[in-house]
């Protein structure tokens, strides 16, 4: 609170004039400042006035200085803008322009491709002769499904280059209609004021008009040369593709009129009205066009299959030098087929089996396949069979294959062919009668069974052929003929198979040091069922290139190359099965690395037994992370997705297979390092014995009862590891006895070295010592140590010498002292005698 204290004002006295002339100065005064505070008033408001009018005049004058600065500038930013732009469009229209010139310059081989559209047609219009329009008088099944095999490639050769046009086709369009919507751009003719931008504008403007008018020639040729190709292959595929049906109708006639439909086989056609002047020629061209588009089409399985063929062959020639280093000879090997002629045997087995891999080789390739394995046959029966009568059959059996390949080869029937067709199904039925009249001589009935079934075809092949029904009858000769070669082959190579497990039992269970006897035939003895799948095999070849059956399986086919998805994923059926497959056979080939690795398989020097098992290892490694990528691959399975799975299972390994991980590193590290081989004498903890095998994740070791014991990979390079055959497999040993005192030690030192010389295991470099080492209690104590040739031969060398080094001691009077010693008993419990 605030306290307010109020004085009283005492009041002035004045005298009376005093007063009022104060009061008249006063309001003088007053007066006065009023008329100046008036006049001070007028002249400020006056020049506020004029101040105001002065700074509305400045402000209309700032801003429209303003806005004149805004449209300026403003324009300054488009006109900047636009030039960019501008600038930017120059520099596309160049970048495409280099585009065209880089496609123009690198070119379309408008030549080649025009030869070969022209090359195509020409194939098409041979391939159809005869067949197409003017038909032939016979319609033989060959010609038109050797027909149907071109034409099918040459639509996929026409589709493929069509293609190619089409792509290139689009690039050049795209770059035209690129140049096109550039140069059409607004901002592309904006001229700037200012004097050097315009310069650089006329300039560019130009260049870019020379560019253009070089390269949009140059672009319309190649787009109309491109043009005109797409259609002369668009009028080619069409061609081909009305062959196609037209072809196939034909040959479903002629399977629809196969029995019904007669012609006169043995009546000499008309020269005027046959098409081709020269059959044989005409036949040579389009087998030889169908096998050289199968081959090219399919390199990669044919390189596959003769990879396969090559390694049989190695294998099977390190099975017989096995059989050789173990003390057989060639002479005693001479009734296993794939030990008498690997190589043979390996191409026989190889073509036998990869043929049903093939992707559905033409006629004219299988018959090749078959000639060969044919001749495969007769190089392993040369030693191996010895009846006349046997050799007779397969000569003859030989002839008519070459006599059937020789007519498979004659596309367009004529009065020869005919001819020929008997001649094979004479001889045919000549061969089952002399079979069936010697068929005791015979041991394997499955081949007379055949020979018999294929003379039976050939009667019926025969009397078609002679009533008129020609394609009918060729079918059933080349059936005949080709059924006996197949089943050969398909049983011997299931022998070949056989035998190979039988040996490889042999091998495991052999002596070495055993004489060695012949191996006799080995007993083939097969179920009802093997003999029926030879027969579904031999089935399924002989018909597979039929009209009927590819009508058959080309749906399936279709069904199982097509897409399907689940969620996210595509697949196919095709890509399973191959993925499968791949991985099986995989397996199958580090299976037989494998076998080949182990101890049973490998006789060589101790040095190359060592690099040869590890680099098996490492190749059953490499041959099993090989086919995986290569099923991944084949199965169409991105590399991204392989990524996700191999990190998925990271987590699984990190936690979870730590041990696994431990002893497959551990291997690598095995066959890498080599701290142990195959046939190695080690001891690993509380094991010892001989190296047997070295396996991806663990090894086996041969103790010496002969007990195999599983040794994880980990474990060997883990624990102390003694190899006794690492550097040498040589080793020193010793044997201690004693003498009695009173030897001669010079003369005993002169016998144990010629005990010691004479024995063939132990080694003169380096030379065995003999050493005195002290007088014992009862004998002057002797070593000998020595070294042996190899670690295996200690215990047998050490008693060798024993029994040696007694004898000689014997012979000379030297003893070996038992040990003595004197012995006084003290009783302390008897007492002394006391005299009475």
């Amino acid at each position: 609170m605030l306290n307010f204290t109020i004085q009283k004002i005492k009041p002035v006295k004045m005298n009376n004039g005093t007063n009022w002339r104060t009061i008249f100065i006063f309001f003088t005064l007053i007066s006065c400042l009023s008329i100046a505070a008036q006049s001070t008033k007028k002249e400020i408001d006056s020049t506020t006035h004029k101040i105001g009018i002065k700074n509305s005049l400045n402000q209309i004058a700032l801003e429209k200085k303003a806005e004149n600065d805004k449209k300026e500038s403003q324009e300054k930013y488009i006109t900047y803008q636009k030039i960019q732009k501008q600038n930017k469009t120059f520099n596309l229209i160049e970048l495409q322009v280099q585009n065209a010139k880089f496609l123009l310059d690198k070119g379309f081989a408008y030549k080649d491709i025009t030869e070969e559209i022209h090359q195509l047609k020409e194939w098409e219009e041979f391939a159809v002769k005869g067949i197409i329009g003017k038909q032939f008088k016979v319609l033989t099944d060959r010609n038109l499904n050797s027909t149907s095999i071109l034409l099918d490639e040459l639509l996929k050769r026409t589709s493929n280059r069509l293609e190619k046009i089409s792509i290139e086709n689009n690039e050049l369009s795209k770059t035209q209609e690129k140049i096109d919507s550039l140069v059409a751009d607004k901002n592309l003719y904006f001229v700037p004021t200012d004097s050097v931008a315009r310069e650089i504008y006329r300039l560019n403007s130009l260049k870019m008009s020379s560019d253009i008018d070089m390269v949009s020639e140059r672009l319309k040729n190649a787009v109309d040369s491109i043009q005109t190709l797409k259609i002369l292959g668009d009028q080619l595929k069409y061609k081909i593709e009305s062959d196609i049906i037209e072809n196939d109708r034909l040959r479903q006639l002629e399977l629809d009129q196969l029995f019904t439909k007669k012609v006169a086989v043995f009546e000499r056609p008309n020269i005027k009205t046959l098409m081709i002047q020269d059959p044989l020629a005409f036949s040579i061209k389009t087998n030889n066009l169908v096998f050289y588009f199968y081959i090219i089409n399919n390199i990669n399985s044919i390189v596959a299959m003769l990879v396969l063929i090559i390694g049989l062959g190695i294998y099977f020639r390190l099975q017989k030098r096995k059989f050789l280093n173990l003390g057989y000879e060639k002479n005693m090997l001479i009734d296993v087929h794939f030990l008498n002629n690997p190589f043979a045997s390996a191409i026989l087995v190889g073509l036998s089996l990869y043929q049903f891999v093939l992707p559905m080789p033409p006629l004219i390739f299988s018959i090749i396949i078959w000639t060969t394995s044919t001749i495969s046959l007769t190089i392993m029966m040369w030693k191996s069979i010895t009846k006349i009568f046997v050799w007779k059959i397969w000569i003859a059996i030989f002839v008519l294959n070459l006599m059937a390949l020789f007519d498979l080869i004659i596309l367009i029937h004529f009065v020869g062919e005919s001819y020929l067709i008997l001649a094979i199904n004479t001889l045919g039925i000549s061969i089952g009668i002399y079979a069936f009249i010697n068929r005791d001589q015979i041991q394997r009935k499955i081949y007379l069974w055949y020979i018999l079934l294929a003379a039976t075809i050939q009667i019926f092949s025969f009397y078609f052929l002679v009533n008129g029904h020609y394609n009918l009858g060729k079918f059933l000769m080349t059936k005949a003929v080709y059924t006996v070669v197949v089943v050969f082959a398909l049983y011997t190579t299931f022998v070949i198979v056989k035998e190979i497990g039988l040996m490889n039992k042999i091998l495991n269970e052999v002596d070495e040091d055993k004489p060695k006897q012949t191996i006799k035939s080995i007993p083939h003895q097969f179920s009802i069922g093997f003999y029926l799948l030879i027969f579904v095999c031999c089935f399924l070849l002989m018909v597979r290139n039929t009209f009927t059956f590819q009508n058959i399986v080309e749906p399936f086919r279709n069904s199982i190359s097509e897409p399907r998805s689940i969620g996210n994923i595509s697949f196919t059926y095709q890509n399973i099965v191959t993925f499968i497959l791949v991985i099986l056979l995989s397996s199958f080939i580090s299976k037989v690395v494998s076998f080949l690795a182990s101890e049973s398989q490998i006789i060589n020097t101790k040095n190359k037994t060592k690099d040869f098992g590890s680099w098996l290892f490492l190749s059953r490694i490499a041959i099993v992370t090989l086919g995986v990528l290569v099923a991944f691959a084949s199965a169409g399975i991105p590399l991204d997705r392989i990524t996700l799975i191999i990190s998925a299972l990271g987590v699984g390994i990190g936690f979870g297979m730590q041990s696994l991980v431990n002893n497959l590193i551990s291997g690598l590290i095995i066959a890498f390092e080599k701290p142990v081989s195959i046939n190695d004498i080690i001891e690993v903890g509380t094991q010892s014995g001989k190296m047997k095998s070295i396996g991806i994740r663990s090894s086996v070791v041969t103790t010496y009862d002969g007990a195999d014991v599983i040794i994880p990979n980990g474990e060997l390079l883990n624990q102390n590891l003694t190899n006794w055959t690492l550097g040498s497999s040589t080793r020193r040993s010793e044997i201690r006895f004693g003498v009695a005192y009173g030897t001669d030690l010079e003369l005993l030192q002169n016998l144990l070295f010629e005990i010691l010389k004479k024995n063939k295991n132990v080694l003169m470099k380096p030379i065995p010592g003999i050493w005195f080492t002290k007088f014992g209690d009862s004998s002057i104590d002797i070593v000998l140590k020595y070294w042996i040739k190899h670690f295996e031969f200690d215990n047998d060398t050490r008693s060798e010498l024993i029994i040696a080094i007694d004898k000689k001691l014997k012979e000379n009077n030297i003893v070996i002292p038992f040990a003595q010693h004197d012995i006084r008993i003290i009783n302390t419990d008897i007492e002394p005698k006391t005299e009475t």
